[in-house]
C-alpha cells in the first residue's frame, strides 16, 4: 500500500461504517487497544465499531470526527500509519464528560498486514492522556528520564 491508499481508507472513517469495512480482508484481525475492541473475522461487528465515526449528527453525542495521515512507512504487504484525530461533539468520551463541546484532538499509530489489497491484520494505539488532560482532568506526565539523579 501507499499514502494515497491508506488516506482513502483513513477517510473512509467519516463517511461511511460500511465504506471502511470495505477494506478488510474476509479472514482480518483487528485490535484497537485503547477502546479495547477485539474483533477477528466478524465485519458487522467491526461495521459496529466504526458507525461512531460516520456519525454526522452533532446532537447523537457520538460526536463527529476527522481523521488525517501524517506519515506512512511502509510497503504493499505491511505498514505503519501515523495518524491524527479531531472530533467535535461528543457527549462523553471513554465515559468521561466532554463539558461545554470541546474540540478533542489526539493523534496515534495502526499497523497494518495486507493480503490481496486488503487488510488482514490491524493494531490501533492513540495517545488517550492526553485527551483526559483536553477534558480537563489532572493527569500529569512524570518525565523522570530529564532529572539528572535517576538511576544513580
Amino acid at each position: 500500500m501507499n499514502l494515497e491508499h491508506v488516506t482513502r481508507w483513513i477517510k473512509s472513517f467519516s463517511r461511511s461504517a460500511d465504506e471502511a469495512v470495505s477494506y478488510y480482508a474476509e479472514d482480518f484481525d483487528f485490535a484497537d487497544y485503547p477502546l479495547e475492541q477485539f474483533i477477528r473475522n466478524d465485519k458487522a461487528a467491526l461495521r459496529r465499531a466504526f458507525l461512531p465515526f460516520a456519525n454526522q449528527d452533532p446532537s447523537s453525542g457520538f460526536g463527529i470526527h476527522e481523521f488525517s495521515v501524517d506519515e506512512y512507512i511502509g510497503n504493499k504487504d505491511a505498514g505503519l500509519i501515523l495518524f491524527s484525530w479531531k472530533a467535535t461533539h461528543c457527549g462523553t468520551f471513554f465515559g468521561l464528560p466532554v463539558k461545554d463541546d470541546r474540540e478533542i484532538v489526539t493523534n496515534g499509530m495502526t499497523y497494518h498486514i495486507y493480503r490481496n489489497g486488503k487488510i488482514a491484520r490491524e493494531i490501533v494505539h492513540s495517545d488517550q492522556i492526553h485527551v483526559v488532560q483536553q477534558l480537563g482532568y489532572p493527569v500529569e506526565i512524570a518525565h523522570f528520564w530529564e532529572d539528572p539523579a535517576f538511576g544513580r
